[in-house]
């Protein structure tokens, strides 16, 4: 018995400690290779009466539930079996930013606006905003995991700012604070709690969801601005393994960076080499890029695998978007909040959504685009400066005139 082949080192840390009972239980997921058939979890062992597999995840191949240590130690030898991951926690990480990579310009000068295009937003939830409601709904779609309620709603706000970065249509602002894609449909899926904290099986359960109804809903796109420090290889961690699959399902994968700044590491799943992960610069509040500088909050260390994150960075500084009232954030910081129904936040996870809206400019002008040829066009086109932030140990990549998008098809 191998039990060190598939074990994460935080689970086998668990598991390794002395005085545990037979039947004592652990939250963990199965990760089942691409190319398993297996889709019933009595096919990897013989199921002991303290085990409670809980839900099967057909479309990222994945198991969870409780598990006593020998049934895990069982499953993590079976040959179909790629990881087993303890369920870890994961927390959630316009009127200048949308400008300033000439959003603007394309929406005014190419009627770009994301039309046709949904972005499903893995967070704490949506608020049916104005912005987001009037003239027409362009929520069609929410799915609650967290507390299974069935009418959009977000109680922490941080999914509602997000959604907005990418889609604010500026309704209550007379167009001041109007995101890159203000026609993209959006799915919201909950999968964060008020406090802006989850389960590694919430967030799994919201990936499994938007590859399930892609189809039905033409998502394009999938914006996941949360994140957790990885314990192993991006190849072994169950939410970048999700998102992978995702991806070469047609999604394209938005991720954060991390805000834990250049000694901090890049986060799950940003730090999967295969999506794009946003950092954040500080454009000032000016349009012009000329004063632009990075933030200092981007996690820019070279990621477990020794990969260099993040791919791409656009602005996360002082973001103005949507309001969810009487939500944790709108409480926390009422200082934040921008009359009558705005909030600004900072971070990797507005530069997230900010990259959202912008690809689904993109992909409206450019429907066929797979999600690997719009990365290398986003890397393509980005351009380069270098700073002198001491501590700051790789150039930052900014974009060019989003107006360029006309490139993109060449």
């Amino acid at each position: 018995m191998n039990e060190h082949r598939c074990l994460d080192p935080a689970l086998l840390t668990i598991l390794s400690k002395k005085n545990l009972l037979p039947e004592h239980l652990f939250n963990a997921v199965i990760v089942l290779k691409q190319s398993s058939s297996i889709n019933d979890i009595s096919q990897l062992c013989k199921l002991q009466k303290c085990d409670k597999p809980k839900d099967w995840l057909p479309h990222i191949q994945m198991f969870t539930g409780s598990f006593c240590k020998q049934t895990l130690f069982s499953i993590a030898d079976h040959p179909d079996v790629l990881a087993i991951s303890h369920d870890y926690e994961v927390r959630a990480l316009l009127n200048i930013a949308t400008p300033a990579v000439d959003a603007t310009a394309v929406r005014v000068n190419f009627g770009l606006t994301g039309a046709g295009v949904t972005i499903a937003v893995v967070d704490t939830g949506v608020f049916p905003h104005p912005d987001l409601t009037q003239p027409t709904n362009r929520i069609i779609n929410f799915k609650d995991f967290v507390n299974f309620r069935t009418t959009p709603y977000d109680d922490n706000g941080h999914g509602t700012h997000i959604t907005g970065d990418a889609a604010s249509n500026g309704q209550s602002s007379g167009g001041r604070y109007i995101g890159p894609a203000p026609q993209a449909r959006i799915v919201g899926v909950k999968v964060l709690n008020r406090t802006g904290t989850g389960t590694l099986t919430q967030i799994l359960n919201g990936i499994n969801y938007v590859i399930s109804v892609r189809t039905t809903f033409n998502i394009r796109i999938m914006n996941l601005s949360l994140g957790s420090i990885p314990t192993t290889s991006y190849l072994q961690d169950p939410i970048a393994t999700a998102c992978r699959r995702a991806w070469i399902r047609g999604i394209f994968v938005v991720t954060a960076a991390g805000d834990t700044g250049p000694s901090g590491t890049i986060n799950t799943p940003g730090y999967d080499p295969l999506l794009i992960t946003a950092g954040a610069i500080n454009d000032q509040r000016t349009i012009t890029r000329a004063d632009d500088v990075p933030a200092l909050y981007t996690s820019v260390k070279p990621t477990v695998d020794g990969g260099i994150k993040p791919d791409i960075n656009v602005p996360g500084t002082s973001l103005v978007s949507l309001l969810a009232p009487n939500s944790f954030l709108a409480q926390s910081f009422p200082r934040n909040i921008v009359p009558p129904n705005y909030f600004i936040l900072s971070g990797t996870s507005v530069a997230s959504g900010l990259l959202s809206g912008m690809a689904a400019q993109v992909l409206q002008a450019y429907p066929n685009f797979t999600p690997d040829i719009l990365k290398i066009r986003y890397i393509e086109t980005s351009t380069y400066f270098a700073n002198d932030v001491p501590g700051y140990a790789i150039q930052t990549k900014i974009l060019r005139l989003q107006a360029d998008i006309v490139r993109l098809g060449g």
